[in-house]
């Protein structure tokens, strides 16, 4: 049907061709060739001459249609196979958590808005599994470390303090439950005893009211472990990364759900949202979760005759197809409140480079 090369005169003979018949058109040679009409067209007329450039169909003059080379068509294809390829699900379409393979490092960055003030956060954060117990409770490790504050080490008196008193978080052991929402902390009385030790320094080095408020926020947070689970609880990392995803979704992958979220500290937004998977994977073998919808106002500024708040939640969790492990996620939430109140978090895993000794 075709031949490598042409006649030595023909300015196509490095090229795949085709040598057109009678009777032949666009659309019966695309059928033959198993390449979309388009697509034919598309790769003949980047190399041909402009006299022989295809239109609507064939000219009538022309004898040889330029073909892409098998690799490029055995790579489309590949590449379309992907496009089509669909996610795999356990059974009663739960997303599998298989917490054992995540041990990963992650860039993390946090964008806040508060009416007419941008911060910008960013660290690094490490996530390893350490054991599952047979409840199916599992045990993580965190770490966190390099944070940069509207990109720039601490500079300031209290950006120095506050990252000296949450040092002591770290490493910071939580339990998970099994569908990778966090439930508890872990290493309480490891983490108290790392702040008897650190106070002093901290005293040492810090003067004035804001280190005392510090270490007051810190002591109360410190009472026990539920204060301490509390305090956490306007983390915006451990909240975004264990949201409780792996559960099981409906036959069309899609189902309503609430979402609770620490827009301002110590309070928790509601959202009415849409949770779905892509049936399908990115075109980087991903699985796509989606969590979309709106604020749920609770009435109580209508009492007073105000308008009701107002926002939005959206949040994109990428993940391996093979361990389920979440590589990225793009989480925004905002709440229209007298003035916005915006949090833009973005999180990818990373590979840290080994340091050659």
């Amino acid at each position: 049907m075709y031949y490598e090369g042409s006649p030595e005169e023909s300015p196509y003979n490095k090229f795949r061709t085709y040598k057109i018949k009678k009777g032949d058109t666009l659309a019966s040679v695309a059928r033959d060739l198993g390449v979309e009409p388009n697509k034919l067209r598309w790769y003949h007329n980047m190399y041909c001459e402009i006299h022989d450039l295809i239109e609507a169909d064939f000219k009538s003059h022309l004898q040889l249609l330029i073909l892409a080379p098998e690799k490029c068509i055995e790579e489309r294809k590949e590449k379309e196979e992907k496009k089509t390829q669909k996610v795999s699900l356990a059974s009663n379409y739960k997303l599998p958590f298989i917490a054992d393979k995540i041990n990963k490092n992650y860039k993390v960055q946090y964008i806040t808005v508060d009416g007419d003030e941008v911060d910008t956060l960013e660290m690094e954060m490490s996530v390893k599994w350490l054991a599952t117990d047979k409840n199916r409770f599992h045990l993580f490790e965190i770490n966190r470390s390099s944070i940069y504050v509207n990109n720039e080490m601490p500079n300031t008196v209290m950006d120095e303090l506050a990252r000296k008193t949450a040092q002591v978080l770290y490493p910071l052991k939580i339990v998970v439950d099994e569908s990778g929402k966090w439930i508890a902390v872990y290493n309480y009385n490891e983490i108290d005893s790392r702040w008897k030790h650190s106070k002093d320094k901290v005293l040492d080095y810090f003067e004035g009211q804001v280190a005392e408020k510090y270490i007051d926020e810190t002591e109360y947070a410190l009472q026990n472990t539920d204060t301490l689970f509390s305090f956490l609880a306007s983390d915006y990392f451990l909240r975004a990364f264990f949201n409780g995803i792996y559960i099981g979704y409906t036959a069309d992958f899609s189902f309503k759900n609430e979402v609770f979220f620490p827009l301002v500290k110590d309070e928790e937004a509601k959202f009415e949202v849409e949770q779905k998977i892509n049936p399908l994977l990115d075109e980087f073998n991903l699985i796509k979760v989606e969590q979309k919808g709106h604020y749920v106002d609770d009435g109580s500024e209508a009492n007073f005759g105000f308008d009701p708040w107002t926002g939005s939640y959206n949040a994109s969790y990428f993940l391996d197809e093979h361990s389920y492990c979440i590589e990225k996620i793009n989480l925004e939430c905002l709440v229209d409140y007298d003035e916005v109140i915006k949090v833009i978090i973005q999180i990818e895993s990373f590979k840290k480079e080994e340091t050659q000794i």
